[in-house]
């Protein structure tokens, strides 16, 4: 009986770490792909890079950088990494106001959170 004490405090932690990780990986997910839509979608109908829109991408990378810790502890540094680099490029865009740049940089980064969130992501095809 002794024995068997420590090992459900083990598999209810575990499983705890386990239900806690997917669950923040898609909230953090959810909001990557609203917020790099929403700047993809205001480029595309804008003539040029506003303040607004500017701020609103380093919020987002600022949002990035600070999840992105949390989100290592399941997913590997080389996935995350593609995000990580178009919103730099983004960035970089923004800084010299290049706006043709920040649209194809916002348009790749759209498309990597979305691949990358529909591979992560709790579905009859992953359980595959």
């Amino acid at each position: 009986m002794k024995v068997w004490l420590p090992i459900l405090i083990l598999l209810f932690a575990v499983t705890g770490l386990c239900i806690w990780d997917g669950v923040h990986t898609q909230k953090v997910f959810d909001q990557l792909e609203a917020e790099s839509q929403s700047i993809y979608e205001t480029l595309l109908k804008s003539s040029e890079i506003s303040s607004d829109i500017e701020s609103q991408i380093f919020k987002l990378n600022d949002f990035w950088t600070d999840e992105m810790d949390a989100l290592c502890i399941s997913l590997s540094r080389k996935d995350l990494q593609p995000i990580s680099d178009y919103l730099q490029y983004l960035c970089a865009s923004c800084i010299n106001d290049n706006h043709e740049d920040a649209i194809t940089y916002s348009r790749i980064l759209n498309y990597n959170i979305v691949g990358l969130s529909q591979t992560t992501g709790i579905s009859a095809l992953n359980l595959l």
